[in-house]
């Protein structure tokens, strides 16, 4: 029987889910968006008023410690993650290069590690302390063994797991076991979409974009799901609902049936 990915969404949401700023609306920035720092009660604000800073520099960056540093200002976590396991996850995940990529600025803020409002000189001391329902913190003491899997290799095609159609229903059936066998080992999985696909409700952009490569293909990242900067995602605020920042809406999970084929 083909095992599916278990279907969950990593949780790099905001510092607060307060309304005013949990309704920000989606596309418009990052300027007094969930990741503008300066509107948070009790953190440490930039004292020139600005908000790249809390991540960014033009000058003086971080230059070790990641292979990807862009212009880094902020701490990075020394925590070794425990990566997402169980008897249905298809897709090989290895504790050296899970954290490749945007993941491990991600974690800077969202594992509690380091505190949110630290960055250039600054050590501030704002730090997530709740991995709960509605609460911003994942991957608190360093385990990510309840949030969707990242760091694999996504597609079949550079030796990953999804081998799905990019649009419709796979032509065989998931029993098929001469389907199921991938290269090395790996298995195929004929129900998550190829990287081909487009996001629902953004397509403009295809799984493909939002890959990071790596010397072992590109992975997924929690840049596969999330656009940080609140420029690229589409996810519908409302009355009872925030912008998760998003690159396909939640509403009918369309972010989950992006990939995986329901």
């Amino acid at each position: 029987m083909n095992k599916k990915m278990m279907l969950s969404v990593l949780g790099i949401v905001a510092v607060s889910a307060s309304a005013a700023l949990g309704g920000t609306t989606p596309g418009s920035g990052v300027v007094g968006s969930i990741h503008d720092m300066n509107q948070y009660t009790g953190a440490t604000q930039d004292t020139q008023g600005r908000v790249c800073a809390f991540c960014h520099t033009p000058h003086h960056a971080l230059t070790e410690g990641n292979d990807y540093l862009p212009l880094w200002s902020h701490q990075l976590p020394s925590t070794t993650y425990i990566p997402y396991a169980s008897a249905t996850i298809d897709a090989t995940i290895t504790q050296a290069t899970m954290m490749d990529g945007p993941s491990k600025l991600c974690m800077s803020c969202h594992d509690g590690a380091v505190a949110v409002d630290t960055h250039y000189a600054t050590t501030a001391n704002k730090t997530l302390t709740s991995d709960a329902f509605g609460a911003p913190a994942v991957g608190l003491e360093g385990s990510l063994n309840n949030d969707h899997p990242i760091g694999f290799v996504f597609d079949q095609s550079d030796g990953g797991v999804a081998n799905g159609p990019v649009t419709g229903n796979p032509p065989v059936s998931p029993s098929d076991s001469t389907q199921n066998n991938g290269p090395s080992g790996v298995h195929k999985d004929n129900w998550i979409r190829q990287k081909a696909a487009t996001y629902i409700g953004n397509t403009t952009l295809t799984i493909a974009d939002r890959l990071y490569a790596t010397s072992n293909g590109p992975i997924m990242t929690c840049a596969t799901c999330h656009d940080v900067h609140n420029k690229k995602n589409v996810d519908v605020v409302s009355a009872t609902s925030v912008n998760y920042l998003l690159l396909s809406p939640n509403a009918g999970s369309q972010i989950c049936l992006t990939c995986h084929i329901k």
